[in-house]
């Protein structure tokens, strides 16, 4: 089948790009041509298509789509390039984009499923507050996706991953919730970590390549068109059991200072997001994907933690 990659020179992108062309699609790779594919280690070839387009450009993609691609997916979704699809794809069988589970936090229960609201857009928030700020705007682009299938059948599916290891193009989370340079070479000098509360909030991986492999499995099974998958790997781990693995990896045990998130909050203003998101528990069935799309994650969650620190150790030096 036919299958356009819009930010396929993206982390995320890239891989499904990969898995597609394993399985035989004919691929082409659109992004706006500011990222240098170079540094993966298993690059796309060369020989696969690439075109340069801002897909919120409504005249770009009405040109682009005048070609008709069967599948559509694009890893980073905007209002405005689902609107352009919708508008041009002529002969469109599937859509699909990359969201996040983060929308759905605080959890209601554990492990949260795809029945639960998803809070990206609190009540009562408008468009302009929060388009593109977080997970607000992914629960914008998720719910127009759904009106859009709802009303005129447009065949959408809604793919929700977890926190994003592997591959060796990222910075693992670290322990304050960003992906800082430091943290690892902290853990290696034997440095103090500080963890929001008791570090008993769970955190749950899923590695790109079972991520991108999810994209192509709901792309095979008609039923995922309408529906929301969570995509994770099969359990979640607490979050000072997290960084104690990623100590191990590098041969060293880690020392962490519990304090209360308010202080913290307070001794790091410069990223409440990535600090709240650390805090509160992050964990998720993937049974419905399971049992519609047939997604067994490859990966434990171990391994795709270990990877990505002993990867990431290895570039820092």
């Amino acid at each position: 089948m036919k299958a356009i990659v819009f930010g396929g020179t993206g982390w995320v992108g890239h891989y499904i790009v990969l898995d597609l062309l394993k399985y035989g699609y004919d691929v082409t790779v659109a992004s706006r041509g500011t990222k240098d594919e170079n540094h993966y280690e298993d690059p796309i070839p060369s020989s696969v298509r690439r075109v340069v387009v801002d897909k919120k450009d409504p005249a770009a993609m009405k040109e682009l789509l005048a070609e008709r691609f069967e599948i559509i997916i694009d890893s980073v979704p905007s209002l405005e390039s689902i609107d352009n699809v919708f508008k041009y794809a002529a002969g469109l069988r599937h859509y699909l984009h990359c969201s996040s589970t983060g929308g759905y936090a605080p959890l209601p229960f554990i492990p949260c499923n795809e029945t639960a609201r998803y809070h990206g857009a609190a009540e009562g928030d408008t468009l302009e507050e929060t388009i593109g700020v977080g997970w607000k705007g992914k629960a914008f682009c998720d719910s127009k996706v759904q009106n859009l299938f709802n009303i005129y059948g447009f065949p959408a599916t809604v793919i929700r991953p977890c926190y994003i290891t592997g591959g060796g193009d990222r910075l693992p989370l670290d322990n304050l919730g960003g992906r800082r340079e430091t943290f690892l070479p902290d853990i290696l000098a034997g440095k103090t970590l500080e963890v929001p509360d008791n570090g008993l909030s769970l955190l749950q991986p899923i590695h790109v390549k079972d991520l991108a492999r999810s994209f192509r499995l709901a792309i095979e099974n008609r039923r995922s068109i309408g529906e929301r998958y969570n995509i994770c790997l099969d359990h979640a781990l607490p979050l000072k059991d997290y960084l104690a693995l990623n100590a191990e990896v590098l041969g060293k045990k880690v020392n962490l200072e519990y304090v209360p998130l308010d202080e913290l909050l307070r001794r790091h203003p410069e990223d409440p997001v990535g600090l709240r998101f650390v805090a509160t528990h992050m964990c998720f069935s993937i049974a419905k994907a399971q049992c519609e799309i047939g997604y067994v994650p490859e990966y434990t969650p171990e391994e795709a933690i270990a990877e990505t620190a002993r990867l990431c150790a290895a570039k820092l030096g």
